[in-house]
């Protein structure tokens, strides 16, 4: 007993000094720059930091981060509620010391774009990333020349040749969404969120494997064991289970721990059996000559096929990193873009202005057509894009995009001036900050506003909104789907998804809360603002209660 007692004693006090250490340590790295630097008593992605401040949920509010300056920063997503404020304090550079690495914060749009286009001075910190490779490596979690080679060879499933599959699909599952929405009548529904999961996947399901689901909600209930699975089922469970898949091992979820313990496995097995299917069935038909099934699973095999033939050097993906890249583009193709897709929901029925403003436009390039040809609309719908990158601006599911030095201190310009950052050192584009900046944005840099996106060019020849324009940001100030080598590569499948849905949504129709008792319907869109205000960072940022929204469409009167 006195041991134990001696052991809580001394292990907590020991772990407390050697931590105090390795903040001494660090400080000393960058203790000559001249770049301002703040603490933080605890490591920004240690996990289990992070798992603790996941597990503690909406309580985590309540801990008193932004009284001292010492515990501002060790918050998970702690960008979110700083925005620019840290900077406008201490400048376009600052550095948080942790006890395990120096985080270097840059706002410096010149110095951020130098940094983006230097992939080997300033790396992708993969261990941050290596949850991802859950069912194998993946172009998520490689670097250097492996990276590349996985990249040229995961090209093909994203090309411009997919876009018009993104936008029927698109335009029909969001057509399918809204009679289900007008379905709940007067008294609205409360599933904004988990409706655009839905359709996110199914348009990932249709262009990525010809599966085509018509719209409705994925109920878990109906899945009793591993052979009532389908395909769409499985990758659901997986996804909406994302954090808990990727922290545990596999194997875990074979034991008996309750049914949505047993779903999540049952999820998995199916979803590699599929996709191992799959990707037999595509090499049988390579080795026979015949034409592909148009997957991803066969884009992927005949990309390695085709570049092994052109350049025998080139190693083919292996069945590993096909099944690992198919992973990834399912979470990323999935989460982020039905995560932003149900914060633009709310934000719109908070909005009733937008709507009015969208809807002039489609209503000016669709009056008279049936069809919506994706070649013929989409490059014109310049204002129902600008929602997207106005919603991306300030609720990005992706809070930051960091580098790393490596094992090498390498020289950076910020503001004018030099400095050498030390080797093992993670540097961050200040995303948050340089997409609220008011210096850039205006002095209304933190209200959601898509007008500020649109420009008119100085021809009086054509009608107004023809003469409009897409304001084009100053590099390194807006990076929602990252820049350089290493940008997102899925950034044109998720623009087409997001304007085919609107357009869909409010060619004909108008959202509104539905009001409390003694609520008038301003004060409901207020509430509708503040819960999308109140998102915060779990693997992404998303709406906390996006569930407590009561939301009817209802349809346009008729233009008189």
């Amino acid at each position: 007993m006195a041991t134990f007692v001696i052991f809580l004693l001394v292990f907590p006090t020991a772990w407390i000094l050697y931590n105090c250490h390795c903040l001494y340590q660090n400080y000393l790295k960058i203790s000559r720059l001249a770049i301002p630097h703040v603490f933080s008593p605890v490591n920004l992605d240690n996990p289990l930091w992070i798992a603790f401040q996941l597990a503690c949920g909406s309580a985590i509010d309540y801990f008193p981060f932004a009284a001292f300056s010492f515990t501002r920063h060790c918050r998970l997503g702690w960008e979110v509620h700083d925005r620019y404020r840290t900077h406008a304090r201490l400048g376009d550079a600052f550095i948080v010391v942790t006890p395990g690495k120096n985080w270097l914060f840059i706002a410096d749009d010149e110095a951020v774009t130098d940094v983006f286009a230097r992939n080997r001075d300033f790396k992708t910190p993969t261990w941050q990333l290596e949850v991802l490779g859950v069912f194998g490596p993946n172009i998520a979690t490689s670097e250097g020349q492996d990276w590349q080679r996985q990249r040229k060879l995961t090209a093909t499933p994203f090309n411009e040749q997919k876009s018009p599959l993104v936008w029927e699909e698109s335009l029909r599952q969001a057509s399918d969404m809204l009679k289900s929405w007008r379905s709940a009548g007067s008294d609205g529904f409360t599933t904004t969120a988990d409706d655009t999961r839905t359709l996110a996947l199914h348009v990932l399901a249709y262009v990525a494997f010809q599966k085509s689901y018509p719209f409705q909600s994925v109920s878990k209930a109906g899945v009793q064991d591993v052979d009532s699975m389908t395909y769409r089922d499985s990758l659901a469970i997986i996804l909406s289970n994302a954090f808990t898949v990727m922290v545990l091992p596999l194997s875990v979820f074979s034991f008996p721990f309750g049914k949505k313990w047993n779903q999540i496995g049952w999820a998995i097995h199916y979803f590699r059996s599929y996709m191992m299917k799959q990707l037999k069935d595509e090499q049988y038909l390579v080795r026979t000559g015949k034409s592909g099934t148009g997957t991803l699973v066969s884009n992927l095999v005949r990309a390695s096929v085709d570049a092994t033939n052109e350049n025998g050097a080139m190693k083919p993906l292996t069945e590993d990193e096909i099944l690992g890249n198919i992973f990834v583009f399912n979470f990323a193709g999935h989460d982020t873009t039905a995560l932003s897709l149900a914060s633009c929901m709310l934000l719109l029925v908070a909005n009733p202005d937008v709507q009015d403003w969208v809807h002039e436009e489609l209503e000016y390039y669709l009056e008279d057509s049936k069809s919506s040809d994706y070649n013929d609309v989409f490059p014109k719908l310049k204002r129902t894009l600008a929602v997207l990158l106005e919603t991306l601006r300030l609720y990005n599911p992706l809070i930051g995009t960091p580098k790393w030095t490596g094992e090498q201190p390498t020289y950076l310009d910020i503001n004018g001036k030099t400095f050498l950052v030390p080797a093992d050192t993670l540097v961050c584009p200040a995303l948050q900050t340089l997409h609220t900046d008011p210096r850039r944005w205006g002095k209304d840099s933190l209200t959601w506003r898509p007008q500020r996106w649109i420009s008119h060019s100085n021809s009086t020849a054509r009608p107004q909104l023809e003469s409009e324009e897409l304001f084009k940001p100053s590099k390194g100030t807006y990076f929602p789907w990252a820049e350089g080598a290493r940008n997102c590569p899925g950034r044109k499948f998720a623009q087409v998804e997001f304007v085919a849905t609107l357009v869909a949504l409010l060619r004909d129709h108008i959202a509104e809360p539905v009001p409390k008792s003694g609520e008038s319907l301003d004060e409901a869109r207020q509430r509708t603002l503040k819960v999308v205000q109140n998102s915060s960072m779990e693997l992404l940022l998303q709406m906390r209660n996006p569930s407590s929204v009561h939301v009817r469409w209802k349809e346009r009167k008729a233009s008189i």
